[in-house]
């Protein structure tokens, strides 16, 4: 009897295992945000989608319409709104009809006119840097803003994150595959591009992510503050903390990232900047990314560590040429230069939208707005593409 028992339980278990290995992306987690049960990662088939914040969104160009079904979620870590703001919209509402800001206050100060553009989220947004041994900076928990975007946007074919201060070459972006994730993965497959002889070549592309440290390596017994790859060995939001979500992740998951790392390390962390999330894979990105946001895990650690979980054996990562830079130039000039190097520029961020003066003083430069329009039909001549640009003196 007690044989036949084992027996059952033992076919049920290799069906289960059988079954998990087989839809990798169905799942119904014990997270308590995940209330779905869903069976499959597709967009409804009838949905409405909410009117986005802003009622001041422009047209985009005529006879555009590659981003048509596409949300920019652009993220502010500070209430920094202002001329950011209005000019990113300037620029890239040409392209995306449907842009989603967000961050951590309103702009209710700046008149009637601004009160509607962000969708406030404050989710430990506050910021500390008294603290050598702990700075609590305010972006630190940015990827609850994408987990409420997600949340609250559901009718999308996809999602396209940045913040305010991340450069878009569009033209470029036009190639990629909206049917796929898009991250500077060190496995993620580069996508064609014409002005490069060699687009294959790792030579010839962007710095990709990092890959952690085993977790059984104690970091924090040599924490010295903030510095290079801070994060990890953080107390307070490194792989300490976020070793607790990873534990929380269905099997089958784990073992989708261990393909990745060979099993030897479980965590992946960097620039959380640019990342497309396909809208058919929303639902498991979010149950996986709230468990991070169940701690206190730090963005650049939960959000990339999410992708690698959920992106599914069969399908390909696409590479972003995406760039982070702490020195000038902050503007246009920074890709240009790329191009004379040989490389490519997906992204990249920082990119100002204005300069500090002579008396410390934050001033926005419209030159800035034009100089992009200029870029984006230098990039379209580069890509071999039609692409329409707005007339600069017409529109401001």
């Amino acid at each position: 009897m007690r044989d036949s028992v084992f027996a059952v339980v033992l076919v049920g278990y290799l069906l289960y295992v059988s079954f998990a290995m087989t839809h990798e992306n169905v799942w119904t987690s014990r997270a308590p945000k995940s209330q779905w049960g869903f069976t499959s990662e597709s967009k409804p088939v009838t949905c409405n989608r909410r009117p986005l914040p802003s009622h001041s969104h422009r047209k985009t160009l005529e006879n555009y319409n590659c981003f048509d079904n596409i949300l920019l979620v652009v993220f502010f870590s500070h209430a920094r709104y202002g001329a950011n703001l209005d000019y990113h919209r300037e620029v890239y509402s040409d392209y995306f009809p449907n842009i989603l800001y967000i961050g951590p206050a309103s702009r209710e100060d700046s008149g009637f006119d601004h009160s509607y553009d962000i969708f406030v989220d404050s989710y430990h947004s506050d910021e500390d840097l008294t603290d050598p041994s702990y700075y609590k900076m305010a972006g630190r928990m940015a990827h609850h803003m994408l987990y409420t975007a997600l949340q609250e946007q559901d009718c999308y074919d996809g999602y396209l994150w940045v913040p305010f201060d991340t450069l878009l070459n569009i033209p470029r972006l036009e190639k990629f595959d909206q049917e796929h994730f898009w991250y500077h993965s060190p496995w993620a497959l580069p996508v064609f591009n014409p002005a490069q002889d060699n687009s294959l070549s790792l030579g010839l592309h962007a710095p990709p992510v990092n890959v952690s440290p085993d977790p059984s390596f104690n970091l924090t017994e040599t924490w010295r503050g903030w510095g290079p790859d801070w994060w990890w060995g953080d107390p307070h939001v490194g792989i300490g903390v976020c070793m607790e979500a990873f534990r929380k992740v269905p099997l089958h998951l784990r073992e989708r990232l261990a393909a990745f790392t060979n099993g030897e390390t479980r965590l992946i962390g960097g620039s959380a900047d640019t990342m497309y999330i396909p809208g058919r894979h929303r639902r498991i990105f979010m149950e996986v990314l709230g468990l991070f946001l169940e701690t206190t895990c730090f963005l650049e650690i939960a959000a990339p560590t999410t992708l690698h979980l959920v992106a599914p054996r069969q399908e390909s990562i696409l590479f972003v040429d995406h760039w982070w830079i702490y020195q000038p130039p902050f503007n246009a000039s920074f890709v240009r230069q790329k191009w004379e190097e040989g490389y490519e520029v997906d992204t990249f961020h920082t990119f100002h939208w204005g300069e500090r003066d002579e008396n410390n003083v934050w001033k926005a430069n419209y030159e800035n707005v034009e100089d992009i329009r200029r870029l984006l039909r230098e990039s379209a001549e580069r890509q071999q593409i039609v692409f329409p640009v707005r007339n600069e003196t017409l529109a401001r």
